[in-house]
C-alpha cells in the first residue's frame, strides 16, 4: 500500500518551513471563530428577510461555516438556506457570493425546515478571501416562495476563518 502526500505536506517534507514555501497552507496561522445565535420567537420570517450571522475581516479566508437549524415548522415543506455578504440576495446558488448551504452528510441543498438540520458551507467555497470587511447573511428560502412561519427556536452559527 502506498503512502500518498498532499501538495503542502510534500513541500514541507522537502524542507519548507511553512512561511515561505507553502502558499495558503495555513501553517502557523491562528483560526478565528465567530459563534452566534438568533432567537426566533413565534414569528414569521419573510421571504425577503435575512439574518446577519457573523463578520469576517478583509483579506481573511473562510475555512468553514456551520449553521445548526432547529425544527422551524410543523408542516413538511422544502427550503434552501443561502449565504451571502449582503442583506439583499438573489436567491439562486449562482447569484450569491457563498451560495447555498449543504445538509450535513448529504450533497443536497434542499432541507425540510420541519426537521432539525446541521448545514455546512459548500466545500468549494473554502479559502474564499473576503474582498473587504463583510457581514455574512443567511436567508431561508421556502420552495413555494411563501414566508416561513417559525416556532420558537434558536438558530446557531459558527464561522471559521484564518
Amino acid at each position: 500500500m502506498a503512502t500518498l502526500k498532499a501538495a503542502n505536506i510534500t513541500k514541507y517534507d522537502a524542507g519548507g518551513s511553512g512561511d515561505n514555501y507553502i502558499a495558503d497552507g495555513y501553517i502557523k496561522s491562528v483560526e478565528k471563530v465567530w459563534i452566534d445565535s438568533y432567537a426566533i420567537g413565534t414569528t414569521t420570517l419573510g421571504s425577503d428577510d435575512s439574518i446577519a450571522i457573523g463578520v469576517v475581516p478583509k483579506g481573511k479566508k473562510l475555512t468553514e461555516v456551520v449553521v445548526f437549524l432547529p425544527a422551524l415548522l410543523a408542516a413538511v415543506s422544502a427550503a434552501t438556506v443561502f449565504l451571502d455578504t449582503g442583506a439583499t440576495m438573489l436567491m439562486t446558488a449562482a447569484n450569491t457570493f457563498l451560495g447555498s448551504m449543504q445538509a450535513d452528510g448529504f450533497a443536497t441543498t434542499t432541507i425540510n425546515p420541519g426537521t432539525a438540520a446541521t448545514l455546512r458551507l459548500d466545500p468549494t467555497k473554502f479559502a474564499t478571501e473576503m474582498p473587504k470587511d463583510v457581514t455574512i447573511y443567511m436567508k431561508i428560502m421556502m420552495a413555494n416562495g411563501l414566508d416561513l412561519t417559525a416556532t420558537s427556536a434558536t438558530i446557531r452559527s459558527i464561522i471559521k476563518y484564518t
